[in-house]
């Protein structure tokens, strides 16, 4: 059997060099492994490796307000889709 490469003091040094704000790629340059090693080993121990991202936020809500175009109208389609399409001056009247 393959002996492991994450040993518990290993994984000890590589936290405190975490905590130090070191980067993945950084630690794993002083073991001598790769950068995925160390990303799989937090992820493994993510309970003394906390992840250093802020959670994602949803974007803001700018679809309260349409968008009103003076030279376009919004009409029903027969299958009740809105669709927007150019003003018809004869049918519509002349741009407010």
């Amino acid at each position: 059997m393959r002996e492991l490469f994450w040993t518990e003091d290993k994984i000890a040094e590589a936290q405190k060099f975490w905590q130090a704000g070191f980067s993945a790629r950084e630690i794993a340059e002083l073991f001598g492994s790769k950068k995925n090693t160390v990303i799989n080993m937090a992820h493994r121990n993510r309970d003394r490796f906390p992840s250093r991202q802020e959670a994602r936020r949803p974007p803001p809500d700018t679809s309260a307000v349409p968008i009103r175009h003076p030279d376009r109208v919004t009409r029903v389609t027969l299958s009740g889709a809105h669709v927007t399409m150019p003003r018809v001056p004869t049918i519509d009247g002349p741009a407010p």
